[in-house]
């Protein structure tokens, strides 16, 4: 049971990485895409704002957790895959905090 403690855990951190990642496109997104309107952002934000950026890593965060969670793989392997689903999942979502955030902050610096 050792082993596979830390593959749980692993999964309980990528569960919460996606339920915060729902909440930013669920939430945050929309209300970003109309405080910032028709203004021009930057390359950055409008790929953090898209339509794909987050759904795409937060999926591919979720297909490498469930996929370690297959029995054939070794319990190193499984730790691997979950490590790099979770860090893909909350890499795509702090990027995408940030850049949507980052022109209002430059806004706010001017």
């Amino acid at each position: 049971m050792r082993k596979r403690a830390v593959l749980f855990t692993l999964a309980a951190l990528e569960l919460g990485g996606l339920v915060l990642a729902a909440f930013f496109w669920f939430v945050m997104r929309p209300d970003l895409l109309a405080t910032y309107g028709a203004r021009p952002l930057p390359l950055s934000a409008r790929v953090a704002l898209s339509s794909w950026f987050v759904p795409a890593t937060a999926l591919t965060g979720g297909c490498l957790l469930l996929l370690a969670m297959l029995p054939y793989w070794r319990t190193k392997t499984q730790t691997y895959l979950a490590g790099a689903g979770l860090v893909c999942t909350v890499f795509g979502l702090f990027s995408a905090v940030y850049l949507a955030y980052a022109p209002a902050f430059e806004a706010l610096a001017r």
